[in-house]
């Protein structure tokens, strides 16, 4: 009887009916993030720098840079993007990965006044002598003691703004800014603002800021584009 059952058994693996075998030593492939990049202009074909690129659903947030270009890591192969700039309507595109795209966003006002040509050449000429600030980094910058310092930071120093406190008003700010290769803060501007001098006071709180960390490619500290949330929350007293 052992020598029947033993043979049924090695038959039943021969013809692929017994368990499968599987690997139990064999590491997981490593996955790497998808990102997708673009480019983002007005109306009238020129780049527009400071607009607030998020992935819809997530905390994926950046800033297109001073040539209107920008870099994102995505949730998913297929995310939903989300634009928004200051005198811009918004904007919400379905992206995939490795598809670069070019984005449009239309003023809100009427475009404003040409400008001469030599006036024209001189903004240039400024924008070319700028040091390029990266959008993404290996390493990015960070804020001294991490994400729990900042909000810390942003709670003990900002002042809510009387307008807004007797309205009983609420609002987030988002400020971009540059943190350069050795941890200042430059170039701070209001990327997504909501007024009622929620903007002012968290322009003064960002450039307030202790230096950050640098962010690093390759091991060299490198300029880096950041955009920051800072919330107002309106609590009666």
């Amino acid at each position: 009887m052992l020598l029947t059952a033993t043979l049924f058994v090695l038959n039943q693996v021969l013809a692929g009916g017994g368990p499968p075998l599987t690997p139990t030593n064999v590491p997981a492939a490593r996955t790497v993030a998808p990102t997708v990049s673009g480019h983002v202009v007005t109306d009238t074909e020129a780049p527009l720098p400071g607009v607030v690129v998020a992935v819809q659903g997530t905390p994926h947030v950046t800033s297109t840079n001073a040539t209107g270009d920008f870099l994102l890591p995505l949730a998913a192969v297929k995310s939903v993007l989300v634009f928004k700039c200051q005198g811009y309507r918004d904007q919400t595109l379905t992206v995939s990965v490795g598809q670069p795209l070019t984005v449009k966003m239309y003023s809100l006002s009427k475009p404003a006044a040409p400008i001469s040509l030599e006036a024209a050449a001189a903004r240039a000429e400024e924008a070319t002598d700028k040091p390029t600030a990266l959008m993404y980094s290996e390493v990015p910058p960070t804020f001294p003691g991490g994400d729990a310092a900042y909000g810390k930071f942003v709670g003990q120093n900002a002042r809510f703004p009387e307008t807004a406190l007797a309205k009983g008003l609420s609002g987030t700010v988002y400020v971009s800014f540059v943190v350069d290769e050795v941890g200042r803060i430059t170039d701070a501007q209001v990327a997504r603002g909501c007024g009622h001098g929620f903007d002012e006071e968290a322009l003064r709180v960002i450039r307030l800021m202790p230096w950050w960390n640098p962010g690093r490619v390759a091991g060299n500290p490198v300029r880096v584009l950041k955009t920051m949330a800072v919330p107002f929350v309106y609590r009666e007293r």
